[in-house]
Order: structure tokens, then sequence, then C-alpha cells
């Protein structure tokens, strides 16, 4: 797979390199403190799914990837590099040494199996304290659960648990170090606290020693020599935040108190709370970038695989299944459900561990556009379902960003069935500008940033808007899915 790039053909008075370690592929950007991008490219890596459930990647070609992404951005010709900043998927574990390198596969956020294990350790009354502590409904895709499913694999234990992002802080400063939004991931963090708690580390069996001690967003450590060429040893770099939450971070800088939806992998709703202390304990809350600040926080976990999935078996590819879509000729005729919970279970407004696929009314004269459209719709009626759950009555604005090169389908159906008003802006990297947006403060350096350029949506014909909003009723009537069968 080629890798993408844009040349850089200026300077600025002072750029941050900000790094994303995402699900597929790390992206790389030169941005300015007007979060204007002057350069970016991204490389990307395999995930290994031999198994049911599994999810793994190999930090090497983590490492491989930035090599070659940051090689396209000729970074010696940037004297005015002045910090690096980091992002990353979340959850996903590294089993690493004390002194944080990696000694086995990565397990990312998209592996299920450690979700029997969570049942099986965990009464109902012990998953309600985690949550009631950690802030977060807890399930196999955390990182202890992670690592106490290695351990009944027999492979060898990690000394430290560490994050990819995390992992790649260790990588450039030689320092263990995590900040509150990944820590929430591991399923023993202290909301309220802000430390890790003793109690879980109990309940699970985990020593403290085998986490990395906690920190601000905005701490820095200093580059080591020989781990990105071109960039001079001792440059600050930032540990910064999960990828949702550096998303959330820019899109809140230029809608503030917005309802942030970004898409890629995952689609990821993010809405900030008025009061840190009256937090939901039946919902998953995020930390900010500022430990005082949080946010309920949906993810639809099979955005980005489902429709990989329908593409692959339909010959063509996910952006092409936008296309296909809007080629149905009545679509407020067509009879089909699709239910995208392929990645098995959910994380949006639907907590469950056994939701699967379901796709209702085909008929053999279905078609492979009404099939595009139904999952189109399926994940536009998933963020209406979240975006209602948590609606306060304010119906406060909603900033979107789509997936890169998408033609925002699943947002112009959104804001068809919204009544609040919903910004899709053009196609864009919110966690890298949001990483970057954290370096320059980090620093000190004042930013500025405006509303970049809103997407033009694909318009939809009056008969389907008008009856976008009985659709989206009935979707959200019906039983969500298939639960999972036991297997035989």
């Amino acid at each position: 797979m080629p890798v993408l790039k844009s040349t850089v053909h200026q300077t600025a008075e002072a750029l941050v390199l900000a790094i994303d370690l995402g699900t597929s592929s790390v992206k790389v950007a030169l941005i300015d403190p007007s979060l204007r991008v002057w350069g970016k490219s991204t490389a990307p890596y395999p995930t290994t799914t031999l198994r049911p459930g599994q999810a793994e990647q190999d930090p090497a070609d983590w490492l491989d990837a930035l090599a070659k992404a940051c090689d396209r951005l000729s970074l010696a010709k940037q004297p005015d590099l002045v910090a690096v900043a980091l992002t990353g998927q979340l959850p996903t574990l590294v089993p690493a040494t004390s002194s944080g390198t990696a000694r086995g596969q990565a397990i990312t956020w998209q592996d299920s199996r450690a979700d029997s294990l969570v049942d099986r350790r965990l009464t109902p009354v012990q998953r309600r304290r985690v949550s009631e502590i950690s802030g977060a409904p807890i399930d196999g895709r955390y990182l202890i659960p992670m690592e106490l499913h290695r351990a009944e694999r027999d492979e060898p234990p990690a000394q430290v648990l560490l994050s990819a992002k995390d992992y790649l802080f260790a990588v450039l400063t030689g320092t263990l170090l995590t900040e509150p939004s990944t820590a929430s991931g591991y399923g023993c963090y202290d909301f309220d606290a802000g430390n890790w708690s003793d109690e879980l580390l109990a309940l699970w069996g985990i020593e403290r020693d085998r986490l990395p001690a906690l920190a601000s967003s905005r701490t820095s450590g200093r580059l080591v020599p020989g781990v990105i060429d071109g960039v001079a040893p001792g440059t600050p770099v930032v540990l910064g935040a999960a990828d949702s939450v550096c998303a959330h971070h820019y899109l809140t800088a230029l809608a503030p108190k917005a309802v942030s939806v970004s898409e890629g992998s995952s689609t990821v709703i993010l809405a900030q709370l008025e009061d840190h202390a009256a937090r939901p304990t039946d919902l998953l809350v995020t930390p900010l970038t500022d430990r005082r600040q949080a946010a309920v926080e949906m993810d639809l976990l099979a955005t980005g695989s489902s429709l990989a999935w329908l593409a692959g078996i339909t010959g063509g590819d996910p952006l092409g299944l936008e296309r296909l879509a809007l080629n149905v000729r009545c679509p407020q005729d067509s009879a089909v459900l699709f239910f995208p919970y392929l990645a098995g279970g959910e994380q949006g407004a639907l907590w469950r561990e056994d939701l699967m696929g379901t796709i209702a009314g085909v008929s053999l004269s279905t078609t492979a556009a009404e099939l595009a459209l139904a999952l189109n719709e399926g994940i536009a009626f998933e963020t209406l379902r979240c975006l209602r759950r948590l609606d306060t009555g304010e119906q406060r604005p909603v900033i979107a960003v789509g997936a890169p090169g998408s033609t925002n389908l699943r947002h112009a159906i959104l804001d068809a069935v919204w009544p609040g008003p919903v910004q899709v802006l053009a196609a864009s990297d919110p966690s890298v500008l949001g990483a970057a947006l954290l370096g320059f403060q980090a620093l000190g350096i004042e930013t500025s940033c405006e509303l970049e350029e809103v997407a033009t949506l694909p318009r939809l014909s009056d008969a389907y808007t008008n009856s976008a909003a009985a659709r989206a009723a009935r979707y959200l009537s019906l039983e969500p899915g298939l639960r999972a069968l036991p297997s035989v």
C-alpha cells in the first residue's frame, strides 16, 4: 500500500510535529500556531486477525511506519520545529519491559477476546464498582483485562502495561508516563482522585509498579538521539492525549460547548460535562486534556470495519459505498435495515458485548445499493441514538468531521434527523490538529484557529429528507441486532 504524502513548500516561525498513532496507520503533520498544516504524511501497518476476536499489531511496524512517514516531510529542512506532540489509538495494550521495550504483540481496542474473562472474573456488583470508581463501564477492551487474557494464554507477562501512545513516548524520550485520558482505558483509574485506584488494582490482582506514572497531557520529555531522523535530540516531546480527546480538543476550540462527532475506524461522540462532579454512573466518562474537565463519550466501534466489510463483499471500496448508496432510485421506499454491530459488541448509547450485526428487510430484489444505503443509515441512526442519550434538552450544536475522502453521506442523513444544528467540516485530521494544539499550549506559545472550510453535504432528495425522521424512528424502535449465539 503506498504512503500518501504532501510536500512542505514553506517554513513558519514555529512548527510542531504532530504524530497520531492510529488504528490502521500513523499520521504525521507539521502544524503552525494558527493550526495550518504545512505538510503531512501517513504510512499504514497491518493488523493480525487470524483468530476469532483477535486484533493485534506489531509495535515494530508502528516504528517503521513512523520513520517512513517522517522521511517524506524532510524534517532536517525544518529549523523552526519546536516540539513533537503525540496522540494515538486507545485502549491498545503494549506489553513492555521495565525500560519500555515491547515484549510481544500489541492488543488493539478492536480485540474482543478478553470479554469472556471479564464475565468470569467480575460479579455484577464488582462491575458496577469498577464503573463507579473509573467512570467507565467495563468490558474486555481495557488494558488490564487484555493483560490478564495474555496471562491465560501463557504469554510472557508485561513488566509494565503501556498504551500505544505512551509506548511511543517511551521510545522517543526513554520515560514511562501516561495521562488521565489514556489512564481511563486501563480499568483501574480513579476518576475523582485522578490516580490509580488501589481498590481496583487489588480487584484485578495487578501491582501498581506495573503501571506508568500519571502526569498532565501537557507534560513533555526530551527526544533521545537517533529515533526521528532530522529532529534534533533534546526537542520537547509532549505526552498528549487519546486520539478521541485530541479530536474533541480541536473541534471544541472551534465551536465551544458543541458535541463533537469524529469518524475514522470508529465513530466517537463526545459531549463535555458542565459539572465535573455530577458525572453519570451508567455512561463512559472520559477525562479531557485538563483533568478538571470531562466528557461523556460514546463509541460506535465498527464504523470503518463494517464499511470495509460490505465494500469487500460487494467488490468496491468504503468510499464507493457512499456513492453507491446515493444511486438508490427511491431511497425513502427501501425496506432494508442494517444494524452495524460487526465488531462483536458496542460501546455507544448501547453498551452490550453480545450485539452482532443484523440486516433486516432483505428480499430477492434487494440491491447492493440498498445495502450500502442501509449501512450508512445505520451508522447515522446509531449516532442519532447517542446524541439523544446525551441530550440535556438544550439541543447543543454538533460539530462533525467525516473520514478522509468521505462524501459525508452519513452526516447528511444525521443533519436530516437531528433537530439541532449540525456543522460538518471539510476533511481534516482533528486528532492531529488537537495534538498540535496541545503541543503549543505545553510550550506556552499562543495559538489561534478559525473555523475551517465547511463541507458540502451530498444533496438528499426531498422525498427522502421528508421520510428520514420516520425511517430513523423505525430503526430505533426495533430490537438492536442479534445477540451473539453460543459456540458449539
